[in-house]
C-alpha cells in the first residue's frame, strides 16, 4: 500500500492455479492419459477379441449371414436365393465386402466374425472414451476390462443372443444422446442402427431419450431426419428391387417373436465375471463421491439400462436391439462400482457387498473350472496343455483370492477378477472353440460335400437343410420347389442336387436324369447322396467347358 492506504499492484503479478477434481479436469489436465487410455484398450482388444476372432466356426443364425454374403447386394439378404427379411443391409454389407477379399470371393467363417468383432471394439472403445470424460483414466480403463473381458466380447456368437453390429450404432447415439444431446451425429447412428435392425433400435433410443429428460436431448429435426430419410430410401429400394410383401415381412417380422422373460439373467450371464458388481452403484455414499458430469453420465446409462431391460423383456421383437444396451448400461455401473474398489474409497456397507460378490464369483469359477481342468488333465489328453496352463492359473487365483478376502483388500480382488477374465478366455478358445468346430459344427460335413464338384457352380435342394451346412459346403445353394425346375434352368451345364435317401429313390420322371456322385451320413447316422444331371463340366485349366455322357 502507498502512503494514501491506496492499494498498488505488484510490478510481477503471480498466476494463480485452479485444482479441480472432475473428470473433465483430468482430462485436460493429463492430455497423455489418452494415449496411455487408447495403449491399454488396443492391448486388451487385442487379447480378448482379437486373438482367435475366427476360432469358432459358425452356427445356424450367422450361417444365414454367411451365406447372403455370398450374394448380390441389395436392400435385404438373400439366402438360398430368396430374400431373408431378418438380415438387414448394414450387418451383411460389411460380410459382403469381406467376402469379396477371399480368394474364390466366397464367405468365410472371418467373414462373419471380423464385422461382430470390429463393432464389439468400436462400441467398448466408444463407452470407455465416455467413462474418461465422467470419471478419469483409471474408471476408463476399469470399463475397458469390464467390457472387453466379459462373455459376450469373448464369444461374439449369435447364439448368444448380442448383436454387436446393431448394438454399436444403437450405444453410439445413446451416448451421444447423454453427452451432446439431439444433434445430427445422434440422427446418422440412429439411421445406422435402423439399416442394422429395423425399427426396434429407433423404439430402443427413443425410449432411452424419454427417460434422459435432459435439456437439449429431445425430438429435434437433426435426430429425427436422418432415420426418416434412411426408412424412406430403404422402402424405396425394397419395393422396387424385391417387393412389397418382403418390405412389408421385414417391418412386421419382430412383431412374430415372443416376450423375452429371461433377458435380465442372460444379460447378467454375459457380462460375468463383472456384471453382479453394478450392484454397487446402488451405494448412495458412492454416487455422492463422483463429480456432478460423471455422476449424470453414468446414472444416464444405469437408467437406459434399466428401461432397455424393461422394455426388452415385455415388447415382442425389442430384446435383440435391448441386449447391448442392457450391456453396457451394467458394465458402465460395474465399472464405476470396481474403480471406488480399487481406491480403497467403498463405504462399509458397499465393501461387505462388494466381497459377497466376489465371493461368489470366485467360487462359481473355482467349481467349473476345477472340474475342467480334471477332465483335460485325465481324461483329455488333447487338451493336457491347455489343463496344465488353467491349473497354474486356478492356483494364482486361489492364492490372491484367499489374499483378498483374508486381508480386506479390494484391489487384489481386482486383480483377481482379471485373472478370472483371462481364464474365460482361454477356456473358450483353448477348449469350447474346438469343441464346437468338431462336434456340434457342420463345418467338416459341408465342406466334405463341397469337394466333390466345381467352385461357383451351385448345389440345388428341394427342401430345407441347415444353413450352416449350406454356408460349409462353400458353393451357392438354390433351393428349387420340384426337380422339374431343373428342366428350366438356363444353359447345358451339368446340376449338382443334394437329396435324401427317399428323394433319390423317388425321383421323379419328369425331372432330368441324374447319377450319384458321392454318399454322406449326418451325426445320426442317416445318408445324404449328392448327385448330377448329364451336362457340361469345365476342364481344370481350361475356361471352356466340355460334354460329359
Amino acid at each position: 500500500m502507498n502512503g494514501d492506504g491506496a492499494a498498488v499492484a505488484p510490478a510481477h503479478p503471480r498466476r494463480t492455479r485452479a485444482i479441480r477434481t472432475d473428470g473433465a479436469a483430468q482430462a485436460v489436465a493429463r492430455p497423455s492419459g489418452v494415449i496411455g487410455l487408447r495403449l491399454v484398450l488396443a492391448g486388451l482388444a487385442l487379447g480378448f477379441v482379437v486373438v482367435g476372432v475366427a476360432g469358432l466356426e459358425v452356427g445356424p443364425l450367422e450361417a444365414r449371414l454367411g451365406l447372403a454374403a455370398g450374394e448380390r447386394l441389395g436392400p435385404l439378404g438373400q439366402v438360398l436365393g430368396y430374400w431373408a427379411p431378418d438380415l438387414w443391409p448394414a450387418q451383411v454389407v460389411p460380410s459382403l465386402v469381406l467376402a469379396r477379399l477371399e480368394p474364390w470371393g466366397r464367405p468365410t467363417t472371418a467373414a462373419v466374425r471380423w464385422p461382430a468383432a470390429l463393432a464389439g471394439i468400436l462400441g467398448g472403445w466408444l463407452l470407455a472414451r465416455g467413462m474418461f470424460r465422467a470419471l478419469g483414466l483409471r474408471a476408463a480403463i476399469v470399463f475397458g476390462c469390464c467390457w472387453f473381458g466379459c462373455v459376450a466380447l469373448i464369444d461374439r456368437s449369435a447364439g448368444a443372443g448380442i448383436d454387436l453390429i446393431s448394438g454399436l450404432a444403437t450405444v453410439a447415439a445413446i451416448d451421444r444422446l447423454l453427452t451432446r444431446g439431439s444433434d445430427w451425429s445422434a440422427g446418422l447412428w440412429s439411421g445406422l442402427a435402423f439399416l442394422a435392425c429395423g425399427w426396434p433400435p429407433l423404439v430402443v433410443i427413443g425410449l432411452a431419450l424419454i427417460v434422459i429428460g435432459r435439456p437439449g436431448a429431445g425430438f429435434s429435426p437433426a435426430l429425427l431426419l436422418p432415420p426418416a430419410v434412411i426408412a424412406l430410401l430403404w422402402s424405396a429400394a425394397t419395393i422396387g428391387l424385391a417387393s412389397a410383401e418382403v418390405w412389408a415381412a421385414a417391418l412386421t417380422l419382430p412383431l412374430t417373436q415372443k416376450p423375452a422373460w429371461s433377458l435380465g439373467l442372460g444379460v447378467m450371464a454375459l457380462g460375468l465375471p463383472w456384471s453382479p458388481f453394478s450392484l454397487l452403484a446402488l451405494s448412495r455414499v458412492l454416487r455422492a463421491n463422483w463429480p456432478a458430469d460423471g455422476r449424470r453420465w453414468v446414472l444416464g446409462w444405469v437408467q437406459v439400462g434399466l428401461t432397455g431391460w424393461i422394455a426388452g423383456t415385455l415388447i415382442p421383437g425389442l430384446a435383440p436391439s435391448a441386449r447391448p444396451v442392457v450391456l453396457a448400461g451394467l458394465l458402465v455401473a460395474a465399472a464405476a462400482g470396481l474403480e471406488a474398489a480399487w481406491t480403497e474409497s467403498l463405504s462399509p456397507a458397499a465393501r461387505r457387498a462388494f466381497f459377497v460378490l466376489f465371493s461368489a464369483v470366485l467360487a462359481l469359477w473355482l467349481i467349473t473350472m476345477t472340474y475342467a481342468g480334471f477332465l483335460w488333465n485325465f481324461t483329455m489328453p488333447y487338451y493336457r496343455i491347455l489343463g496344465v496352463v488353467m491349473g497354474v492359473l486356478i492356483l494364482a487365483v486361489i492364492g490372491l483370492g484367499w489374499s483378498a478376502l483374508g486381508w480386506n483388500h479390494s484391489r487384489r480382488g481386482l486383480v483377481t477378477l482379471a485373472l478370472l477374465a483371462v481364464g474365460l478366455k482361454l477356456a473358450h478358445a483353448g477348449y469350447y472353440a474346438p469343441e464346437w468346430n468338431y462336434r456340434r459344427s457342420q463345418g467338416p460335413w459341408g465342406r466334405a460335400i463341397g469337394q466333390w464338384f466345381p467352385r461357383r457352380w451351385p448345389v440345388y435342394t428341394f427342401h430345407d437343410w441347415p444353413p450352416d451346412l449350406c454356408f460349409f459346403i462353400g458353393r451357392p445353394v438354390r433351393q428349387l420347389h420340384s426337380p422339374r425346375f431343373l428342366n428350366y434352368l438356363p444353359g447345358s451345364e451339368s446340376r449338382y442336387v443334394l437329396l435324401l435317401t427317399s428323394e433319390f429313390d423317388n425321383w421323379p420322371r419328369h425331372a432330368p436324369p441324374i447319377a450319384p456322385v458321392a454318399r454322406f451320413q449326418d451325426p445320426s447316422g442317416e445318408d445324404r447322396i449328392l448327385a448330377r444331371t448329364s451336362g457340361l463340366l469345365p476342364v481344370p485349366g481350361q475356361t471352356a467347358l466340355r460334354y460329359l455322357p
